[in-house]
């Protein structure tokens, strides 16, 4: 008969720890798609996107980490059109319109607001680096800014700024993969450990019953 409680009870425990587990991954899929489909209409237009004072902090983090992953693909293809030849507004449309993702959406609208004539091309480079709060991104557009006022040499810049951008992320993806056997100890305290201890417990709780 303990035998068959023990039995028992580490099915019950195997059973309620794979229904949790499903239970959870479900939930963090249906957190995945949400914020997926909440970035997709942040960055469909400014009309529509909501004002980044709601926005949580979790989601400016994620939504920053989202530009950053792809500002040294930026810089790079900048770098590239202008020792093609190209001039820096040239270069910089090239990008936006050839490129899809978030940020290229975010530069096509700072393109498309200087070409219309809202603003000049230098509030649009700044407030594009603003708007992203990106700390990368606001150092490519001061600096690109300056260059261009003072009529500096921008290939240099861009190589170094490329550099350092791909740094900072990789120190970022670091940091957050290093966190993850921290989160990782609640499923397994939750969704292991019951079992662990009802298998090595379980006969020194016979051998009392006994």
């Amino acid at each position: 008969m303990g035998i068959a409680f023990l039995g028992a009870a580490a099915v019950f425990a195997v059973v309620a720890g794979a229904s949790l587990w499903a239970w959870a991954s479900d939930r963090m899929a249906s957190s995945a798609r949400r914020r997926r489909a909440q970035q997709a209409a942040g960055f469909a237009g400014l009309a529509r996107a909501r004002p980044r004072a709601r926005e949580s902090r979790r989601a400016k983090e994620e939504r920053a980490l989202a530009l950053e992953r792809h500002v040294p693909e930026m810089v790079d293809a900048l770098g590239l059109g202008m020792r093609a030849g190209m001039s820096f507004e040239r270069a910089f449309r090239s990008y936006c319109f050839r490129f899809d993702d978030e940020l290229a959406a975010l530069c096509r609208q700072a393109c498309l607001k200087w070409e219309s004539g809202l603003v000049s091309r230098d509030a649009a480079l700044l407030e594009l680096g603003t708007l992203s709060g990106v700390p990368s991104l606001e150092r490519f557009a001061s600096n690109a800014v300056r260059c261009l006022r003072f009529g500096s040499p921008m290939n240099r810049m861009l190589d170094s700024l490329a550099s350092e951008a791909r740094s900072c992320y990789r120190a970022k993806m670091e940091e957050k993969v290093a966190k993850a056997p921290v989160k990782m100890l609640v499923p397994t305290a939750v969704l292991i450990l019951p079992a662990m201890l009802i298998v090595v417990m379980g006969p020194v709780l016979l051998g009392f019953v006994q």
